[in-house]
């Protein structure tokens, strides 16, 4: 093997990946409720080593959802209409089972 496959990747660094993965995707009635789970989730992003690399990759996926980079969907909506933003860029197909064709994973991304 040579070294390249084992690469770290950027996820690999980030502090969110031992925390409930439901207070980076805030869902309530209330707005209070989801305004402390942002604050939450963001805290947590302001202390990531990795908080630029994941806002970026939220940025050209287009990620709608979540917090990503210590961002709301509503702030990185905001982000890409800036000609700061990277260019946005469609997902790569990731085939997870080898039963399903490659053009119905194309059009569910």
């Amino acid at each position: 093997m040579h070294s390249n496959d084992n690469e770290e990747h950027w996820t690999d660094h980030a502090i969110c990946r031992g925390a409930d993965p439901d207070l980076f995707f805030p869902i309530g009635y209330s707005a209070e409720v989801l305004r402390e789970q942002e604050r939450a989730a963001k805290q947590i992003c302001g202390n990531c080593p990795v908080q630029v690399d994941c806002l970026t990759w939220a940025l050209r996926v287009g990620e709608p959802d979540g917090i990503w980079g210590g961002t709301t969907p509503e702030e990185r909506r905001y982000l890409r209409r800036t000609s700061e933003a990277p260019a946005r860029r469609p997902l790569p197909v990731i085939v997870v089972r080898g039963d399903a064709s490659t053009s119905e994973h194309a059009s569910a991304a």
